[in-house]
């Protein structure tokens, strides 16, 4: 887990896990000058560190499957304010995987991820605070 505090009491909290460090410390250093940001590498971890810093955005690269769907709800359910953004691999690209997704989150895109579409959703999905 690796936290980035300083100075950032009063910014919107994003909570980021990835398996790929790179694309955790990326979207940190783009990040960093405007949010709160939490990452880790480690799955087991996500639940626990949204009840913990109980963010206003978690970001989450992962396979679309049933447990990660049953995953997203259940944090929607214990935090109903919380956003949540999915990237997937684009292999799993198809109409199914599609609806599994749009019903569990606020954001979905299938990798390689377009950047500046994805930071103009989080600027959507969490305005930073003036």
């Amino acid at each position: 887990v690796h936290d980035h505090f300083q100075e950032h009491d009063s910014e919107p909290t994003i909570v980021l896990y990835s398996p790929d460090m790179d694309l955790c410390m990326s979207l940190r250093m783009l990040l960093q000058d405007d949010y709160r940001i939490v990452t880790t590498t480690d799955a087991k971890m996500l639940t626990t560190m949204v009840r913990s810093f109980q963010p206003d955005l978690v970001i989450v690269d992962g396979l679309p499957i049933e447990f990660v769907k049953r995953r997203f709800e259940s944090m929607k359910k214990e935090y109903p304010r919380l956003h949540i953004m999915f990237f997937y691999a684009s292999l799993f690209n198809n109409s199914w995987i599609h609806g599994l997704i749009h019903k569990s989150v606020d954001a979905a895109f299938s990798k390689p991820i377009e950047l500046s579409e994805i930071m103009e959703s989080i600027r959507q999905l969490v305005p930073q605070h003036a």
